[in-house]
């Protein structure tokens, strides 16, 4: 029996159905039609091969905004009730959109969006003729936020696939030194919004970031997911040993000067690869940071063990045990 994720979900306007999104006999989750007298459902984003996240009908019924996680950019589309087709929302700016809401007069739509370069923000969509106009203008101390660099989204290549990395180049010919940012989780996913220390790194001190997506982050799809579980976790800390390969083949970039940054899971990798790649690394600095799976089982909250032990493997198994 397969097991499905439910996600965002909301009432037709007639009430004779649900438009909802959930993984079932896919990578990602879609957004279905679910007719309550047929009890089946309608694939409505099969040509989407990313995971839809948030939903929202305008007031008469007729549309449904929902937004997209690709590759860590937010989309959002707009899908006609009647024909159940729909249409990307042009012209926005590229970050993190979420809080969809239609104004009662249906022809506007508000959203909250999160770039690189500015904190969450409210925006307000005319839907008539795509005029976008920005509500709010979040503190930042004063300063020009068209300073502030946006990273690009590079793949670089591993031992059996390329891993998604978001690379916040700075200003000039470098060689730069470079911070390899590694997100905690191991489950979640590094999105590129607006972090100060980030563009504190990059535009004042002249240092790269890289942020990948290791094996096993979300938002690339469930088998992605499940490519670091159990004994095959060193694989994701070979992802940072083929990152630091792209790297020597950077001009702009030093690699001989590395730091790596991460904390929870992401703390682990820092130590791991410290370990595993330590005369290629110049420093690393972690935050709770797991260093040693059996006693952290051992140790954490029973309602986390189960979760954890899907992913890490389970420490009572005495080959698990030994591996870990």
């Amino acid at each position: 029996e397969e097991r499905v994720a439910y996600g965002s979900a909301r009432w037709a306007k007639h009430g004779r159905g649900l438009f909802i999104v959930h993984d079932e006999d896919s990578e990602f989750h879609r957004l279905k039609y679910y007719d309550l007298e047929t009890r089946k459902f309608t694939d409505l984003t099969p040509d989407i091969p990313w995971d839809v996240r948030e939903l929202h009908q305008s007031p008469r019924g007729d549309r449904l905004a929902f937004t997209t996680n690709e590759g860590g950019i937010s989309r959002v589309y707009l899908l006609d009730t009647a024909s159940m087709r729909y249409e990307p929302v042009k012209g926005l700016p590229a970050g993190q959109i979420s809080g969809l809401r239609f104004h009662p007069d249906n022809n506007r739509l508000a959203l909250g969006i999160d770039t690189p370069r500015t904190p969450g923000d409210i925006y307000v969509l005319d839907l008539r003729d795509g005029a976008l106009e920005r509500w709010t203008y979040s503190e930042v101390g004063g300063l020009d936020t068209g300073n502030f660099l946006v990273p690009e989204l590079v793949n670089y290549p591993t031992f059996d696939r390329k891993i998604p990395c978001f690379y916040y180049r700075p200003r000039g010919k470098g060689p730069h030194p470079v911070l390899i940012h590694i997100h905690g989780g191991p489950e979640i996913q590094y999105r590129p919004f607006f972090r100060a220390i980030t563009q504190y790194y990059v535009t004042e001190l002249g240092v790269a970031v890289l942020a990948p997506n290791v094996r096993g982050s979300a938002g690339y799809g469930e088998s992605y997911l499940k490519l670091d579980n159990g004994y095959k976790r060193e694989d994701s800390v070979r992802d940072i040993g083929a990152l630091l390969d792209w790297i020597q083949t950077r001009p702009e970039l030093d690699a001989d000067r590395i730091a790596l940054m991460g904390g929870s899971y992401g703390g682990y990798m820092v130590l791991s690869s410290m370990i595993r790649f330590g005369n290629r690394i110049r420093c690393g600095t972690e935050a709770v940071g797991i260093s040693n799976f059996v006693t952290f089982l051992e140790n954490t909250k029973g309602y986390r063990r189960d979760l954890r032990r899907v992913e890490y493997g389970d420490e009572r198994d005495p080959e698990m045990r030994k591996f870990l």
